[in-house]
């Protein structure tokens, strides 16, 4: 009878715990019990890419912020690794797995197969240029950059170099340094865009600054790859690749091994992006440190082999060629656009990501130049405030290969035809034939300009 007794009172509690609605630890902690609940939140896919890991580490720093300041919404974020960002992209979109925000290259293509969502005005009049049809907004970019030439302060100051003004100072700097056992110039970078600096310094001087219009034209079938212009500046990339100034093989090098030789003095200067400058501080921090000492004198024995300096490449009259280059945009998928929820969320963390103090931190990992209206500055070595200062001052060009006037398709044809270029196992000839081929296989089949 006992026993029967303690069974009644033991169902007695539970069902009276039941009834209070409290709650009872199962698994890894407590859940709500019946009849209560659960918090709905909204759940926002971000892909953006992950060649870089202080990137990185920032984005993943971002997310965990927003959430915190955002407890309805659960932001899962997810990076590309280091595979190509685009094709992964788009096997996401193959197998279903679209993310909402997203970063974006090429927004025209998927604008016009109606893969995105707007993206609300107020986002939009945050930056500057945001990419717009019919004035709906479709994606902004999220930082600039540019490209330049980073040299070794150390050879030029042994050498009694001056930093050149125009192309022909140049060249003859280059002289000096090859005369005094010194690769003047190295290459090479990111394999599928080995060599893109320089054939856009070539299309700017060769051809953007008479025609930026050009590839517009090009798209009406109005000029060819095959134009005698176009040959020139293909003609000019070559010789630069493969020229007596370009360190040998250096075309093969991957990003650390040209940071290498630079540090090494086996090359003193390299065209590149200024993100560059981040990854030689990191490698060879000496290269930030000033070459003066206390009293502000220079060093009569410099124990340092790079010091980083930076100028823009002047075209033949002396004017610097200074591109400004979208370096990733966000955009969202058309279902976010469609979902009114998502897109609230979404619109959030756009605008999130480019409040001062969370976007400062972005332009400092990867020093870049702010696309926003409004202002930003941060901390940065001499070198990379020097750029910043020249860059917001110069007469700058949005036009270059590999914009968005360039088809998507194209442009990984386009590098890989470059690289030949580069390597001169393929004429200038047959290139532009190629080109012309390619440009037209996803242009809707134009013809070139009789």
């Amino acid at each position: 009878m006992r026993k029967k007794q303690g069974w009644f009172i033991l169902l007695t509690v539970v069902l009276s715990l039941a009834g209070c609605g409290g709650r009872v630890e199962k698994g890894e902690g407590l859940v709500p019990s019946k009849g209560q609940e659960t918090e709905k939140k909204t759940e926002l896919a971000v892909f953006y890419s992950g060649e870089d890991a202080r990137r990185i580490s920032v984005m993943e720093e971002l997310c965990e912020k927003f959430m915190e300041e955002n407890q309805d919404i659960r932001v899962l974020s997810e990076h590309s690794g280091s595979g190509i960002y685009s094709e992964t992209l788009k096997a996401k979109e193959a197998a279903g797995e679209f993310p909402d925000i997203f970063e974006i290259q090429d927004p025209y293509t998927f604008a016009e197969a109606g893969k995105l969502g707007a993206i609300s005005q107020e986002v939009g009049k945050l930056v500057e240029q945001p990419f717009a049809i019919d004035g709906n907004i479709y994606a902004v970019p999220f930082y600039k950059t540019s490209f330049g030439i980073i040299y070794n302060q150390v050879i030029f100051k042994e050498l009694g170099l001056e930093v050149p003004r125009t192309y022909g100072e140049f060249l003859e700097v280059c002289r000096v340094l090859k005369q005094n056992g010194t690769a003047p110039l190295a290459a090479g970078g990111n394999p599928t865009e080995t060599g893109k600096y320089w054939l856009n310094y070539f299309f700017q001087v060769d051809l953007a600054k008479a025609d930026p219009d050009w590839q517009r034209k090009r798209n009406e079938g109005l000029v060819s790859f095959q134009d005698e212009n176009v040959r020139n500046m293909l003609a000019d990339y070559q010789d630069m690749m493969n020229g007596e100034y370009m360190l040998e093989d250096s075309v093969n090098m991957n990003e650390n091994q040209v940071i290498q030789a630079l540090i090494n003095q086996d090359a003193a200067m390299v065209l590149t992006e200024p993100s560059m400058v981040s990854k030689i501080w990191e490698a060879y921090p000496l290269a930030v440190e000033s070459g003066k000492d206390t009293l502000g004198e220079e060093l009569e024995e410099d124990p340092c082999k790079f010091r980083l300096g930076w100028f823009f490449l002047g075209d033949e009259a002396g004017d610097p060629v200074v591109v400004s280059e979208k370096g990733a945009q966000w955009a969202v998928s058309d279902t976010c656009g469609e979902n009114a929820e998502k897109n609230r969320a979404a619109m959030r963390f756009l605008e999130f990501c480019y409040r001062k103090e969370n976007y400062r931190k972005v332009l400092q990992t990867v020093y870049a130049i702010p696309a926003t209206r409004e202002k930003i500055l941060y901390p940065a070595p001499k070198v990379q405030q020097s750029f910043l200062v020249d860059y917001r001052y110069a007469d700058k060009s949005d036009v270059y290969l590999g914009n968005e006037d360039t088809p998507e398709h194209f442009k990984r044809s386009m590098y890989d035809v470059f690289f030949s270029v580069a390597t001169k196992t393929m004429s200038v000839d047959t290139a532009a034939e190629k080109l012309d081929e390619y440009w037209d296989n996803v242009a809707g089949g134009l013809g070139r300009k009789s």
